[in-house]
């Protein structure tokens, strides 16, 4: 089963470069890099504004391998996937909006990675006040650590008891060999009768293993 590390915060470096962060977070890069992924890539003038369209983001998720699927309107917390970068409703002053990085962990927990570092907290989950807009699911999956290497540690330890009962078991019949055999060596050309009724058994101790 495949099982997705935690997020881990990025904040952004000015007001305008919260896309950027978002898709840090997702990607698990530092900002710097997309920065400079954004400046190549999406043509961003190096010193700003870093304003992120949504054709940007695009390609910025599309540069690091990310996959992601259709923007669509937020109905409810609830129904969201894992892991989205969601967008708040477009301030009236300014006209732009904010993005915030959704997540919700392995144990259930649900909240917004925010990246405004004008923020006390930014680990949120004051969903009246952050007033979600739209958002465009993420997916992200990830093995752990060491979890191919259990199978075969697993087959060594049962392959290994087998080894050691097999060798064990020729030095058996050798003694029993040895013992039965004697006898029949030193038994006298005159009680030829007698040597039959030994040579079965000689037969089953080589042939049983025992």
């Amino acid at each position: 089963m495949e099982i997705r590390m935690p997020l881990i915060l990025v904040t952004q470096a000015n007001l305008t470069d919260c896309g950027l962060a978002c898709t840090a977070i997702v990607a698990r890069q530092k900002l710097e890099t997309v920065l400079r992924v954004a400046i190549k890539e999406c043509g961003y003038p190096k010193d700003g504004p870093h304003t992120t369209t949504d054709e940007n983001l695009f390609k910025l998720l599309d540069h690091f391998g990310i996959k992601y699927g259709k923007k669509q309107k937020v109905k409810s917390v609830a129904e969201l996937p894992d892991v989205a970068i969601m967008e708040t409703r477009k301030m009236p002053s300014t006209g732009n909006s904010h993005l915030v990085v959704f997540e919700r962990t392995v144990d259930g927990e649900e909240h917004a990675l925010d990246p405004g570092w004008w923020l006390k907290q930014q680990v949120r989950s004051d969903w009246n006040r952050i007033k979600l807009d739209t958002y465009i699911p993420i997916y992200l999956a990830e093995q752990p650590k060491g979890k191919r290497t259990k199978p075969a540690k697993e087959e060594a330890t049962v392959s290994q008891p087998p080894k050691s009962a097999k060798a064990s078991k020729p030095k058996k019949p050798k003694a029993d060999a040895a013992v039965l055999e004697t006898p029949a060596n030193k038994v006298p050309p005159s009680t030829e009768t007698e040597t039959a009724i030994p040579s079965p058994l000689e037969n089953r101790s080589i042939g049983s293993g025992q």
